[in-house]
């Protein structure tokens, strides 16, 4: 690649009123923009993060964080298996970098079994654990679990913690990054695209990346795509005595439970479809105590310690947008519409976002999540 040196690492963005020009725009400071700007700026791009609120405040702050890698040679398994890999690369490398830890752990993942029903449905499953072994294995289960399947590459990650730690990362690195600069649409010419626009200022750029989450479909009339707000609600609980280790899920009810390192379960998720207004509601609030109810007992009992809400990027077919755009001849990129499965699929969508600006064969096919599958 024929690399651009339009400034040199650390310019300052703060009050642009003329045209500056960096390598790589993005648009979004969530978990997927802030870790491909860490990405490009390990690469040796000037890369510049905007966000119209704080930097991973939107779907980013809301996720659960559920690591959760699983099989199929399509987009969806693929990255799940790669970014749990490069979570494991990322922790001990940010925690040198920043001096804090990112809330990555776990020994990984339990499927319950409440009753014998469901512990003979599973009993022949890799992994399966009757009801002595999987007591060792999570003492804070309650008695009602009777046996599980242990799926030992699953983790769980505190996606605020991860998400602050990457932006300071990028900050360190030299990436400017801006907060409360709302992009209000692309500089063109011709049919390539060759920067943004924040109000009355300019930005030129070699490549603007969108990962705007469930915003990034309206930026640009030109590049519209069908990327629509998908509402969860979540509550976290005081954990039981000790804590857990695992990520908790039923095989016959709904929801999750997740760990944090600071010994609270989170809760959720709804899914709904509210438009782009984030509460919690009446509604919500029970559906979040049923799942506690179903997947943590012993626990659910007590007051919720925190409830909150955001907005996923859900797309027509439940796949992101990974990709250059037809109607852009150059210079755009999408990497947005991940859904519920943003943190478990952010490291790769970062890697194979900066193999595209690098001109190198991305690491995984974007068969199956090319933007043009959804213009029309």
């Amino acid at each position: 690649m024929r690399r651009r040196t339009f400034l040199k690492a650390g310019f300052a963005l703060a009050g642009w009123r003329t045209s500056k020009s960096v390598d790589v725009l993005i648009v979004g400071a969530g978990a997927i923009g802030a870790t491909t700007a860490y990405e490009l700026r390990r690469e040796g791009m000037s890369v510049a993060l905007l966000d119209k609120g704080p930097a991973g405040r939107e779907a980013s702050w809301a996720s659960a964080g559920m690591i959760q890698p699983y099989g199929g040679n399509g987009w969806p398994g693929r990255a799940a298996r790669l970014s749990r890999e490069l979570y494991d690369d990322l922790e001990p490398r940010l925690f040198e970098e920043t001096g804090k830890r990112i809330g990555y752990g776990g020994e990984g993942g339990l499927i319950l079994a409440v009753d014998d029903d469901e512990a003979a449905s599973i009993q022949r499953r890799e992994g399966f654990l009757d009801r002595k072994a999987v007591h060792e294995r999570e003492p804070g289960l309650p008695p009602s679990v009777v046996a599980a399947l242990w799926l030992p590459e699953h983790r769980y990650l505190d996606a605020r913690t991860y998400t602050a730690r990457v932006v300071e990362a990028c900050r360190a690195r030299g990436v400017s990054v801006r907060e409360g600069a709302a992009v209000t649409g692309l500089l063109w010419d011709g049919e390539r695209v060759t920067g943004a626009k924040i109000g009355d200022e300019t930005v030129a750029a070699g490549t603007v990346i969108v990962a705007a989450g469930a915003w990034s479909g309206r930026i640009e009339p030109k590049l519209a795509m069908p990327v629509r707000p998908v509402r969860g609600q979540i509550q976290s609980l005081a954990g039981p005595k000790g804590g857990l280790k695992h990520n908790l899920q039923r095989l016959s009810a709904g929801g999750y439970a997740t760990p944090r390192a600071d010994g609270r379960v989170i809760v959720g998720a709804t899914s709904e479809d509210a438009g782009f207004e984030k509460a919690v509601t009446p509604e919500g609030l029970a559906a979040l105590a049923e799942m506690a109810r179903a997947l943590v007992p012993h626990v659910a009992g007590a007051k919720p310690l925190d409830a909150w809400s955001g907005l996923r990027p859900g797309t027509p077919d439940g796949l992101p947008l990974v990709g250059p755009d037809p109607r852009a001849s150059a210079g755009f990129l999408w990497a947005c519409g991940h859904g519920g499965y943003g943190m478990m699929q952010c490291p790769a969508t970062a890697k194979v976002v900066a193999d595209l600006i690098a001109k190198r064969a991305p690491r995984i096919p974007l068969e199956g999540v090319a933007p043009a599958r959804l213009v029309r």
